[in-house]
């Protein structure tokens, strides 16, 4: 049995008492009462949150100096262990000297030296180490040559200021130097954040020429930090871009920013048939991002999202994009408009109130004639008809009905549009609804609802038009019943109940070890008719994506101009079966109908008419196979109006999909058009560590290539590796195809 002993070492902290060594081993022994301790055969030592293991130990209280021997091990209260052939310690395993000295830190970092010194509890210095975050080890146990490590004279880890230093140093990759450095420093693996340079994007394309991007992150207090990443370009300069953060415990601000001066912009590639010929953009060049909120109290939130840059070709140029917190999942830096929104908010439990205002950015530009011709848009962003929403107020109220049971909720929303050139409105709408859920003994589910609902529309300036309502032939303002000539403007209302009820029942059941699911839905909903006059202007309804998810919203409008009215009636059917082998099967089919056709959607949506497009769902899956389709079928000629579908496959070694999307629609207002896109993406693993993989993008309906990518990469357990070919065939009067490489690395706990 391990034989403990007690060992009295100096007073540590403010406290008399002094801390006590406890000694644990096979055998311990002692010349005299005043001589020093010798513990023998698989000794442990205890001093506070310190942790010694070695086959040797000797404590001398004299001196109070502890010497361990053979295979010695030393765990910190941060759970880092250093490993010695023999050390000399002080008495509370803080200071000492190593000999053959190794340790591993946070993240797999691992430091190794002939000698070490350990001084004051918070700074080790090493002579001739070695300094990795790769494994030493291959799976077996057996040595191998890391991926990567600094070898240096001299190191010092110093715990204070949470840094490593290397003195003379030489990195390595796989064993070879590529790399000598007088002094280097980098920090400290135990740390989350701190001051650095972090790995570059190093790249080349025919937009921007050579091109390197080399962040600088900086740590400026516990809430707040930055990063500088400028981007150096051959052809237009360098690109100033930084990022600062700021959280609290009230809110959190990002911004984020670039400019640029390209007074040299490269002069545009010559026209080529059936092309608008390409103009340069010189001159200083920037963007803003940016995102926060604040909160007052337990109920009250301002909050901001705005995003402008300072011209329509500037973020494809130099591919700029919302990074980290500022990341969406839909990323407006690669659509054709920019949002920016500020906004007030109030809540508890049963109340929401939000007053917002909006400012756009179109960025859509002229494309080539041939691309307008097949497309039939040649639409470009006016800056002086993009309307800007100040104010957009909404509050909405729920609470339970003593009367008839349920739930009703009161909304009230007011909005507000204002243009440099345009027609200028506003509208008030308020409505109560009234939900209730019933289900019967036998499993019938009924669903009632009931809504009454006002709007209020004003308009001035109706004598300029707008996209939304201009027509070849006269501004819609010829159409409003009560347009005054004089002043431009007119007053439009609208009352409008409606009252409906959804019934289903769903049924499940085990055949033959297959779980089967089926659901018949039923919804009949009765409103007034034609509530959707020509002097109402559509501004926030112009776009609609009706599938099978929404066929049972009583009202499919996506904002409050358009209404769904009339009598109609929505039917569908969801079945889904897993089958005994794990193939599963999960499919929906559903239609509108209708007593009389209504105005509230554009023709080409496949709603509106007494007979909807049919819409529905087809997803099938066994293990790592399975196949997603959504489709919306001509109810009158059968063919296919939209469809999307996804097929993917997924194993250890490959992992690949291929997605197909045609929208046989064109929509003028909202800059819909016709469309048949293919995509592909795949990754094999060549190796253990080794990557390739592609992307490809085909324009069905154009017949060309919109983009492919290619790319190879190496990731381990300590670093990764990129290198990516990309060819961008997209382009506009502005903005010629792109060919690039870019090139990325890591290099973890050392740049990461």
């Amino acid at each position: 049995m391990p034989a403990p002993a007690f060992a009295q070492s100096p007073a540590a902290g403010e406290d008399d008492e002094p801390d006590r060594v406890l000694f644990e081993a096979d055998s311990v022994t002692r010349d005299r009462e005043d001589g020093p301790i010798v513990a023998e055969g698989d000794v442990r030592a205890y001093f506070g949150e310190r942790y010694l293991r070695a086959d040797k130990l000797i404590y001398d209280p004299a001196t109070d100096i502890v010497i361990a021997e053979g295979n010695v091990s030393i765990t910190d209260a941060n759970l880092e262990t250093a490993f010695a052939g023999r050390v000399e310690l002080s008495g509370d395993l803080r200071d000492g000297i190593a000999e053959n000295f190794s340790a591993l830190l946070a993240d797999n970092a691992r430091l190794a030296a002939d000698s070490a010194i350990r001084e004051q509890g918070a700074r080790t210095r090493l002579n001739r180490a070695v300094y990795t975050s790769c494994n030493v080890c291959d799976r077996k146990g057996d040595a191998k040559t890391p991926t990567w490590r600094i070898k240096s004279l001299r190191v010092t880890r110093d715990e204070e200021r949470k840094v490593v230093r290397f003195h003379h140093a030489f990195l390595e990759i796989k064993g070879v130097p590529i790399l000598y450095a007088p002094y280097l420093q980098t920090p400290d693996p135990s740390v989350e954040r701190q001051s650095g340079f972090l790995p570059p994007n190093i790249g080349t394309s025919s937009r921007l020429g050579f091109n390197i991007e080399l962040p600088y992150y900086l740590a400026i207090s516990n809430h707040q930090d930055a990063t500088f990443f400028p981007k150096y370009t051959t052809k237009d300069g360098t690109l100033w871009q930084g990022e600062w953060r700021r959280r609290g415990k009230q809110g959190y601000h990002v911004l984020s920013g670039g400019v640029i001066d390209a007074p040299n912009a490269p002069e545009p590639a010559p026209p080529q048939p059936g092309r608008l010929a390409e103009e340069s953009t010189p001159g200083v060049r920037w963007h803003l991002f940016g995102r926060g909120h604040r909160d007052f109290g337990d109920n009250w939130r301002a909050s901001y999202d705005f995003e402008r840059v300072s011209d329509k070709e500037y973020l494809r140029q130099y591919d700029v994009e919302r990074r980290g917190d500022l990341r969406q999942e839909l990323d407006r830096s690669k659509t054709n408009q920019l949002r920016s929104n500020a906004r007030l908010e109030w809540s508890n439990p049963q109340s929401r109130l939000s007053i917002d205002t909006y400012l756009f950015q179109g960025l859509r530009t002229a494309q080539s004639s041939a691309e307008t011709a097949v497309q039939g848009l040649g639409r470009i962003d006016d800056s002086s008809t993009t309307p800007y929403v100040l104010p957009l107020v909404d509050f909405k109220h729920k609470f339970k009905s003593k009367f008839a049971g349920g739930d009703t909720a009161v909304n009230a929303n007011i909005a507000s549009l204002y243009r440099t050139e345009g027609i200028d409105s506003q509208r008030f709408t308020a409505s109560a609804i009234w939900n209730r859920d019933v289900i019967t003994k036998g499993g019938h589910r009924f669903n009632l609802f009931a809504e009454a609902r006002g709007d209020i529309f004003s308009y001035q300036d109706l004598d300029l038009g707008t996209e939304s309502c201009f027509s070849a032939d006269a501004p819609c303002a010829e159409d409003f019943a009560g347009y005054n000539e004089i002043d431009s403007t007119d007053i439009t209302t609208r009352f409008t109940p409606s009252v409906g009820v959804e019934w289903s029942y769903p049924l499940t059941r085990e055949f033959h070890g297959a779980r089967l699911f089926l659901e018949p839905r039923v919804q009949l909903i009765a409103s007034r008719a034609n509530q959707n006059p020509s002097d109402i202007i559509n501004e926030d309804s112009q776009s609609i994506e009706y599938d099978y998810a929404g066929l049972f919203d009583y009202n499919k409008a996506t904002g409050y101009d358009a209404l769904e009215d009339g009598q109609r009636m929505n039917v569908g059917i969801a079945a889904s079966a897993v089958l005994p082998n794990g193939v599963s099967i999960e499919g929906s089919v559903g239609q509108q109908f209708r007593l009389q056709e209504t105005g509230a959607f554009d023709p080409s949506s496949g709603l509106g008419e007494k007979n909807s497009d049919i819409v529905g769902a087809l997803d099938v899956r066994f293990k790592r196979v399975g196949v997603e389709n959504r489709f919306r079928i001509d109810h009158d000629t059968g063919s296919i109006q939209r469809a999307e579908s996804i097929a993917y496959f997924r194993s250890k070694r490959f992992r690949a999909n291929v997605g197909y999307v045609r929208l046989n629609e064109v929509n003028a207002a909202t800059n819909q058009v016709r469309r048949e896109e293919l995509t592909a993406r795949g990754n094999f693993k060549l190796a253990r560590h080794w990557t390739v993989g592609s992307a490809w993008r085909l324009d069905l309906e154009n017949n060309r290539t919109v983009r492919q990518d290619f790319s190879i990469g190496y990731e381990d357990e300590c670093s990764t590796f990129g290198v990516t070919y990309r060819r961008d065939r997209t382009r506009s009067a502005n903005l010629a195809p792109d060919n690039a490489v870019l090139l990325t690395f890591t290099l973890k706990s050392l740049v990461d």
